[in-house]
């Protein structure tokens, strides 16, 4: 297993018949505006608990420079939050999960403030898997 503190390609979603099924309402969603975070039960081919995926759309931000600079905040944010994650996970189920942490705001956000709502996103997971 990768660091505590990565985010490794093998903890990337890139299956398109995964982020089919998130999408097409068979995941579970939980919103913290402006973060919302939908999660599907599933089996991977990869050793880790989870994989995730990050979004932002382009209707809300227009330039690509905006949109990848929040997904960089997305990504800093939930690697610092990984292992509680991922204890909740083993703790819980103990199933594998294919995840989106999507971005629903038109103001740039700060790190601080999505650490926050990933932490309350995190902790009602916590309390629906176990």
């Amino acid at each position: 297993m990768a660091g505590l503190y990565t985010l490794s390609k093998h903890e990337r979603l890139i299956s398109r018949k995964l982020i089919d099924k998130i999408f097409n309402r068979e995941g579970e969603m939980i919103s913290k505006f402006p973060l919302s975070f939908i999660f599907v039960k599933n089996e991977l081919k990869s050793k880790f608990p989870a994989q995730i995926m990050f979004s932002v759309p382009t209707r809300k931000f227009k330039k690509a420079h905006d949109r990848n600079r929040i997904k960089r905040l997305l990504k800093e944010a939930y690697r610092l939050q990984k292992p509680s994650f991922y204890q909740s996970i083993v703790n819980g189920s103990g199933r594998q999960y294919a995840c989106c942490l999507m971005f629903n705001s038109d103001v740039m956000p700060d790190l601080e403030g999505i650490n926050q709502k990933i932490q309350l996103i995190f902790n009602e997971f916590s309390s629906r898997v176990s």
